[in-house]
């Protein structure tokens, strides 16, 4: 139920603090999990390989005394091919609106190849950043190593986006920090994201989960038609592949491949827009798709002229 209108006429009621918290770290820290655990619902894709999210998805976290639209940025690596171009851009462009951004390591590794094109972006950010030591339940004594000198921290916390432990102390931070001003979405709105996007996302995950390790990074998930005006929901869901090989791997021998990975997304949807569901899915060869920048913008990933 929506509140009333305050003396303003703001649909969702008296001001309170308002602002957009940034999720920055190398790939497979745990910033889905995070954004995840947060809001109490799957709006963000989780794998545990590398590289998973692709584009921003903002996840809503309002209560009586705050709203904080949380930002999961891409995992960030170095701008090879056009892809990871776009990759890099999505991320800077996620982190320009923030009102802070919560750097999120590893708890267990104080040093990580992979975060250094990371810090390398958050040093020229100018941003209010936060070091967030994750995955706390995941190391024996529960005790966060030296902060590290590479950034400017301005405040220090050791969570689990897992379990939960510590998301009280950072949401009370952010309660202080964020400023004040009238909501900005919805107190029922759990992301910016529509439905079908997130259909789209629930597929590109299982395909993380049940195909090889090459095969899912060259994939790529297009919803071709999202049918709500009947009682089951019908949702055709288009898989794009690079490679012929690829394509029989996905489908698998009699089909049973693509049948799991299905099922599997079906029942994501279902859960996820509490209403059943009819998915369709379908395979076809693109060959380099990742380089081609027309094709990157149909997927949503855009790139700048400079």
């Amino acid at each position: 139920m929506n509140e009333a209108p305050d003396m303003s006429g703001n649909p969702f009621g008296p001001p309170r603090r308002v602002g957009f918290v940034g999720l920055a770290g190398a790939p497979n820290v745990g910033k889905s999990t995070l954004l995840n655990h947060l809001v109490g619902q799957k709006i963000s894709i989780v794998s545990d390989r590398p590289q998973t999210t692709r584009q921003q998805v903002c996840g809503i976290y309002t209560d009586e005394r705050v709203q904080a639209i949380f930002v999961d940025i891409p995992g960030i690596l170095a701008a090879g091919d056009r892809f990871n171009k776009a990759l890099v851009e999505c991320a800077e462009q996620g982190l320009a609106g923030c009102d802070v951004v919560l750097h999120l390591r590893d708890v267990r590794r104080s040093v990580d190849p992979l975060d250094e094109p990371v810090v390398e972006m958050l040093r020229n950010s100018r941003k209010p950043l936060w070091l967030v030591w994750n995955k706390i339940d995941r190391k024996t004594d529960r005790t966060p190593p030296p902060i590290p000198a590479d950034l400017p921290y301005e405040q220090v916390y050791a969570i689990s986006a897992k379990t939960g432990a510590g998301m009280k102390e950072l949401l009370a931070g952010l309660i202080e920090t964020l400023p004040m001003g009238p909501l900005l979405y919805d107190p029922e709105q759990l992301s910016d994201r529509d439905l079908r996007f997130m259909a789209g996302e629930l597929v590109r995950e299982k395909l993380f989960r049940y195909l090889g390790q090459e095969i899912p990074y060259g994939t790529a998930t297009e919803v071709e038609s999202f049918d709500e005006s009947r009682e089951k929901v019908v949702i055709r869901v288009l898989i794009l592949t690079e490679r012929e090989g690829h394509k029989a791997i996905i489908i698998g021998q009699g089909g049973q491949m693509l049948k799991k990975i299905g099922q599997a997304a079906r029942l994501d949807i279902e859960q996820l827009i509490g209403r059943p569901v009819f998915l369709e899915l379908w395979v076809k060869v693109r060959p380099a798709w990742r380089k081609d920048e027309t094709q990157l913008k149909r997927l949503g990933l855009k790139l700048s002229n400079k």
